[in-house]
């Protein structure tokens, strides 16, 4: 009788097949990619936005793909991409509060006072501004890799990790390594994260970009920004303070019953968005439509924006 051969492990498979590297090898190309990502990628950002930012690598990680996104932190936002002849599936994470301090800024905040900026969800026009980090990560690990016709990175839209999609029911996991970037932008410290295959890095010749390329015209982000604040469209309430009640009375309220206004002659109205006090209004009335008033504002035009962006 034939005995069976016993099952080979899977990670001496997946080391025969190229699909899993030692970790020697694994850190060695983590590092020097980290090396090229602190050496560029400043001016990249700076070009942008004309803000000034480090970035400095902190340590490598192996695991299964999945998993490494998995566990990164609530307040991280996510891309994912592609580039032809290099890697069909790696992934780039920033900390939400180097994006959300980049917006801040970029709307006139005082970069001395970034260290207080926490992470968490992106909002969406965060996440629309997030490229102005994420998209130049990209363009730099393009420029760092051996990939043949000069291709571009496909990168989807960025998006909160909660909001990441669940992986096909069929899909199989693969091994990968996590490069941990650290940012330092004015007072504040966050960090980005790189996931990408090991059958890929097994592959990847790290070079150093040429230098001294022509510069790219600098953008207004902050004119961007404002524009793009402006077009968003963003809930509006009015509130109007009523004659004030017992608990008693509230209690046995019913339909039909009447709450006069606390004001008697101009019923004025608190309108306020996304919980901000934007101003104080006169109740009205137009043909079939209520309406309110704007008699006094509760800040300027840049400080209602700026509050709205969050």
């Amino acid at each position: 009788m034939r005995t069976q051969a016993p099952a080979i492990d899977p990670k001496v498979y997946a080391l025969m097949t190229g699909e899993l590297g030692t970790n020697q090898t694994i850190s060695k190309v983590c590092v020097e990619l980290g090396h090229v990502l602190t050496a560029f990628l400043p001016d990249l950002v700076e070009m942008e936005t004309q803000q000034k930012m480090s970035f400095y690598f902190e340590r490598c990680e192996t695991g299964y793909k999945n998993e490494l996104i998995t566990d990164m932190a609530p307040g991280t936002v996510l891309m994912d991409g592609s580039l032809k002849n290099w890697c069909s599936d790696f992934t780039i994470a920033c900390s939400s509060s180097a994006i959300i301090a980049l917006v801040e800024t970029l709307m006139g905040g005082d970069p001395a006072s970034l260290g207080a900026v926490e992470a968490r969800p992106a909002s969406s026009i965060e996440l629309e501004m997030a490229p102005l980090i994420l998209d130049k990560i990209a363009q730099v690990i393009k420029s760092a890799v051996d990939a043949p016709g000069n291709y571009e990175p496909i990168l989807t839209k960025p998006h909160n990790l909660k909001s990441r999609p669940k992986p096909a029911e069929d899909y199989v996991d693969m091994f990968a390594a996590l490069i941990r970037m650290k940012i330092e932008f004015g007072d504040l410290t966050s960090f980005f994260e790189i996931v990408i295959p090991q059958k890929t890095l097994l592959k990847t010749k790290v070079r150093h970009p040429v230098s001294g390329a022509p510069a790219k015209a600098v953008n207004d982000w902050a004119d961007i920004l404002e524009d793009q604040v402006r077009r968003s469209d963003v809930k509006v309430e009015a509130r109007i303070h009523l004659t004030p009640l017992t608990l008693g009375v509230i209690a046995k309220l019913q339909p039909g019953d009447v709450i006069p206004f606390l004001d008697k002659d101009d019923v004025r109205a608190q309108v306020s968005a996304n919980g901000r006090d934007l101003y104080s209004c006169e109740f009205g009335r137009a043909g079939n439509n209520y309406t309110v008033r704007v008699r006094e504002s509760s800040g300027s035009d840049q400080d209602l924006l700026r509050d709205l962006l969050t």
